[in-house]
């Protein structure tokens, strides 16, 4: 995640996780699906969770449709090979914002995660 100083600025917005071809997508929280559908050529799923925080996934051929309410952990998706930027076959760009799309604020969707308690495993054995 790269937050640009301005939204019109470059930048990163959202995070890429490793993963497999046709592996399947879930939400990330209850919602509404807004938009699942090709976007400047990048199929992408995003959804509207309470308090206006959108999250979205790409690229991600849409299990949903708009105005679908989705429970946490519903398939929404099966992710695409090929994301540019990633080194990977297949990444799915994570990205979470909040406010309407004209005046976005992004957010690093890691974040969301925080409850999550992270264990480090050792480099080596021993």
């Amino acid at each position: 995640f790269d937050k640009p100083q301005e939204r019109w600025n470059r930048g990163h917005r959202g995070v890429d996780l490793v993963s497999s071809a046709d592996q399947r997508v879930y939400a990330a929280g209850p919602g509404t699906v807004v938009f699942a559908g090709s976007l400047a050529g990048r199929p992408l799923v995003s959804v509207e969770h309470e308090g206006g925080l959108r999250t979205t996934y790409e690229p991600v051929t849409p299990l949903v449709r708009p105005g679908q309410r989705v429970a946490e952990g519903s398939a929404i998706g099966t992710l695409l090979p090929g994301h540019q930027g990633c080194a990977a076959a297949a990444c799915l760009h994570w990205g979470a914002l909040r406010g309407p799309a004209s005046a976005a604020d992004y957010l690093d969707p890691l974040g969301l995660l925080r409850s999550t308690p992270i264990r480090l495993k050792p480099l080596q054995a021993g």
